[in-house]
């Protein structure tokens, strides 16, 4: 009996500015039985000791970063290179393939809608990857504040972040749908299923 072929998995990349809410949009779609994985989640695993991010990144970076266990000090890495952008940029060459790898070869694995929360999706120019972007939207104001509540980031840092991130009306204007988040849950619930379905053709 002849292999049906494989149904072509429509993989849907998923981003927006910090304090939007992707993560409740991520949640939203976990509840509704669809796969999802992030790129935090991704770059956390190579960087721990033995995976081939933290072997390259021990051999290119000469500096102590190194905790006692061995581990990688996340902290110091993070102010080398964000007082450097040629370590920055370092840095971002070596676990930016492996990230897209990886991420590459779990989509090949899921069987119809494969969402991967990407946060500077539009900054490292990954659009490429996938068949629709979904970007999370709010307010700046509503974004201050729940960075403060539930990050514990004042105000002057979270506009600090922002600011290094691409403009929200940018993101917005790339995207191929708009998840805003402006008011309760319930809402953006509504807007994400609504999305699901149509991707599903239900």
């Amino acid at each position: 009996m002849p292999t049906m072929p494989k149904k072509k998995v429509v993989r849907i990349g998923l981003t927006g500015t910090m304090g939007a809410g992707k993560s409740k949009v991520l949640n939203i779609i976990k509840e509704q039985g669809f796969a999802v994985i992030d790129c935090d989640m991704i770059n956390r695993k190579l960087l721990e000791q033995g995976e081939e991010g933290y072997q390259k990144i021990i051999k290119a970076f000469q500096e102590p970063i190194l905790c006692d266990d061995k581990t990688i000090n996340l902290q110091k890495l993070s102010a080398y290179i964000f007082s450097d952008k040629e370590k920055k940029a370092k840095l971002e060459a070596i676990l930016h393939p492996l990230i897209q790898n990886h991420i590459r070869i779990w989509m090949q694995q899921q069987e119809d809608v494969a969402f991967v929360e990407v946060p500077l999706l539009f900054e490292v120019s990954w659009q490429s990857m996938f068949d629709e972007v979904w970007v999370v939207a709010c307010d700046e104001e509503i974004a201050l504040k729940r960075l403060a509540l539930y990050r514990h980031i004042d105000e002057q840092e979270a506009r600090k972040r922002i600011a290094q991130q691409m403009p929200q009306k940018e993101k917005v204007k790339q995207a191929d749908v708009v998840l805003w988040n402006n008011t309760d849950e319930l809402r953006l619930q509504k807007q994400v299923i609504k999305e699901l379905d149509r991707v599903c053709g239900r």
